[in-house]
């Protein structure tokens, strides 16, 4: 019969993100590590195995939760461009609550071109919040939100891709208003 856990697993899996969010991948050691769960290499081991299967269900669950957060900030929209509205809104809060890069956003700068496994989560996450953008945005179009003409993958891939530009301007500027503008702006070019 196996023991049970003297810790809960999730709650220390939140503390190896947030150092991996902060440090990045190749900058945390397993010192580090040990350090932050408060758990000895062992513990880490044999829960979460090695340095590399921990920061995949560290950024697995980044995305997991990011998604259902951008899914939540749009669920009680009153329309679908509302919604997308409110999905970009969230995007723009986040890199103003946080105050440094997404975990996505700097794990694709750092491991996804030479990372395979890394390359497919962050790919598989992308295509997730696209294809929900892609759907509301396709409901937008039926209601005449948007003009019938837009291509709505096309838009919900450029809706995504700006997100980086709001955390990479809230990082480099430090100015806020600039990243409000920036949010403003993208909802004018997704409504026009």
């Amino acid at each position: 019969m196996a023991r049970s856990k003297a810790f809960d697993p999730g709650e220390r899996l939140e503390k190896a993100r947030d150092l991996f969010w902060e440090k990045g991948y190749h900058a945390t050691s397993m010192q580090d590590l040990v350090e932050a769960m408060r758990l000895n290499r062992g513990s880490i081991y044999d829960t979460y195995g090695d340095k590399h299967a921990l920061f995949m269900q560290c950024l697995t669950n980044y995305g997991a939760d990011t998604l259902e957060d951008y899914k939540a900030a749009a669920v009680d929209a009153p329309s679908p461009i509302k919604a997308v509205e409110c999905i970009i809104r969230r995007a723009m809060d986040r890199a103003i609550e946080e105050g440094k890069a997404c975990m996505v956003v700097k794990s694709s700068f750092e491991l996804a071109e030479g990372d395979k496994e890394v390359h497919s989560v962050l790919k598989k996450d992308g295509a997730r919040l696209i294809k929900v953008c892609e759907e509301l945005l396709a409901k937008a179009q039926a209601a005449g939100e948007i003009p019938a003409e837009r291509d709505t993958v096309m838009l919900a891939n450029f809706i995504v891709a700006s997100f980086t530009g709001l955390w990479q301007t809230n990082i480099i500027s430090n100015n806020k208003k600039l990243v409000r503008q920036m949010a403003d702006f993208l909802i004018e070019v997704v409504r026009h």
